[in-house]
């Protein structure tokens, strides 16, 4: 079992819609996965930290020092999510990270990109979140 938790503040928007999508501080993310990382009782449960910072645009560099400081709080996987049409960005994020989590990848807008390349770039698993509704 897991949980995904995302670093956007409260009310979130739907990461493909117009409008502000704010970011929580990573120093008071990294206060929820520790506490979802404390509280849970079976190591079976996976805790996943869901990086908005290419939705907002705050960019690459921001991603991957959200990345590292998520890591460091205990998180035991990291979701990269961009609206860009193609997958050059999480490819960026996917190269540039050198830390030892899985990272979890979700091409709703860059559905052209085969499971088996995000494999060969070294995603840890791929969400199709709404694939099927749209095939």
């Amino acid at each position: 079992a897991g949980v995904c938790v995302e670093d956007k503040l409260i009310p979130k928007l739907n990461s493909f819609v117009e409008g502000d999508h704010a970011l929580a501080s990573a120093a008071d993310f990294a206060a929820k996965i520790r506490a979802a990382v404390e509280s849970r009782r079976s190591s079976d449960l996976v805790v996943v930290a869901r990086i908005e910072a290419l939705i907002s645009g705050h960019g690459l560099d921001e991603a991957l020092r959200r990345a590292r400081v998520y890591e460091r709080a205990g998180a035991d996987a990291l979701l990269i999510h961009s609206k860009q049409p193609d997958p050059r960005q999480v490819f960026a994020f996917r190269e540039r990270y050198r830390g030892s989590l899985p990272v979890i990848v979700i091409p709703t807008t860059y559905h052209q990109v085969t499971a088996a390349e995000l494999a060969e770039r070294g995603f840890g698993m791929v969400i199709y979140a709404n694939h099927m509704m749209r095939a």
